[in-house]
């Protein structure tokens, strides 16, 4: 049982990687039907989003993990388990990569935060791969900014009391869903709500986080 979460992240990473070659590749299988339809989507304009991306969100994290040291001796060893609680803080996240079309961005990220709680200290980081769709672009509107985001990727989370961990989740696979609005523009500036939950697990840890914020978007075109 103990290679269940390592192969839990080698699937995570596996998802990511096809859920990327799905996205990008699907509106060109649907183009392939004629070539005058793949010759207008490949001339058609950005009307919203295009080019190099990157945004930040902060806001609001509420997080809970529970784990054990990250040593083989004392994992599920009751009497060694640590309960971060749940707790709530200050979070953030980062990304950087490209707006493919005006329903599609793609890229790298990291997201982290920490909370306190009974004087434990629990937190940690993940680096993902982020796929961001706004699917109902082309009904106009407001559906136009309307978007869902889909990460996977590694990382990892602790425990602490004071300088001593009583928790770690070294290499932790990472999973995160969410959901973001951004009608608000300034220049090549989006901003708007956003609501993202993220899942690191390995062997000694699991954690659930969720981040509640403010996003904003740039984007280089058009």
């Amino acid at each position: 049982m103990r290679r269940l979460p390592a192969l839990c992240r080698a699937f995570c990473f596996q998802l990511g990687c096809s859920a990327l070659g799905l996205v990008t590749y699907a509106p060109l299988l649907h183009a392939a039907d004629g070539d005058a339809a793949a010759s207008a989507a490949v001339v058609a304009p950005a009307e919203r989003r295009s080019g190099l991306t990157f945004g930040l969100l902060g806001g609001l994290l509420t997080s809970s993990a529970r784990g054990y040291p990250n040593d083989v001796a004392k994992i599920d060893v009751p009497e060694y388990e640590a309960h971060g609680g749940l707790g709530v803080s200050m979070g953030g996240a980062f990304w950087i990569g490209g707006a493919l079309a005006d329903w599609l961005n793609v890229g790298l990220g990291v997201i982290a935060g920490s909370t306190q709680r009974a004087g434990l200290t629990s937190g940690g980081a993940a680096f993902n791969v982020r796929i961001e769709s706004f699917p109902l672009f082309y009904r106009g509107g407001p559906f136009r900014d309307l978007g869902v985001l889909f990460s996977a990727g590694t990382g990892g989370y602790t425990i602490e009391r004071g300088k001593e961990k009583l928790a770690e989740g070294a290499g932790a696979a990472a999973v995160g869903l969410g959901v973001f609005y951004e009608p608000w523009r300034f220049w090549q500036l989006s901003f708007g709500p956003q609501l993202e939950y993220n899942h690191q697990f390995s062997d000694s840890m699991s954690a659930h986080t969720f981040l509640l914020g403010v996003r904003a978007a740039f984007y280089g075109g058009p």
